[in-house]
């Protein structure tokens, strides 16, 4: 059971792979066809399956084929690749509003607001770590307080005594 399930495994990523490597005609050049895909790279399929654009394998896709087909387009038309990321974020934003068609993009500029997307795991990992600093601190500091003493025997001596005298008294 184990090694059908290992072979269907490999099958799928296989079909995948060859899929993505084939995803563009043979119209383009060898220049072309890495401008394809570094742009397939860049976008992600809108068919719902979360996946790069390069990625998505499913079959008769209705989003990654006339994407694919749309990217092949433009770069046989001398398009660069900025231009059809700029006309894939126009396409698919809501009302021609850039900021939501970057939603297309597997990942964030390094300009502007989206620059906090880079830089907020690792603020918020030293955040985390002065908190674990700061909590290891305080729970190490009360194990290191000094033990109340206990009163000296040479204190007690006198009370004593005079407990003695009136027991015996």
């Amino acid at each position: 059971m184990r090694t059908i399930s290992l072979l269907l495994f490999f099958m799928v990523v296989g079909s995948l792979a060859a899929q993505s490597e084939t995803a563009h005609s043979e119209k383009l050049s060898g220049k072309q066809a890495e401008l394809f895909k570094s742009v397939s790279d860049d976008l992600i399929c809108q068919c719902g399956c979360n996946l790069v654009l390069s990625q998505c394998g499913h079959v008769n896709c209705p989003s990654a084929i006339p994407m694919r087909n749309k990217i092949e387009e433009m770069i046989l038309a001398g398009n660069s690749r900025q231009e059809m990321l700029n006309y894939f974020m126009n396409e698919y934003s809501f009302r021609g509003k850039p900021p939501v068609g970057k939603a297309i993009l597997s990942q964030p500029d390094t300009k502007g607001f989206d620059l906090m997307a880079w830089l907020m795991p690792f603020v918020l990992f030293v955040v985390f770590l002065a908190v674990v600093v700061y909590v290891v601190k305080k729970i190490s500091g009360r194990a290191i307080e000094k033990p109340v003493a206990a009163e000296s025997p040479a204190e007690l001596d006198p009370r004593i005594e005079e407990e003695l005298k009136k027991f015996e008294s």
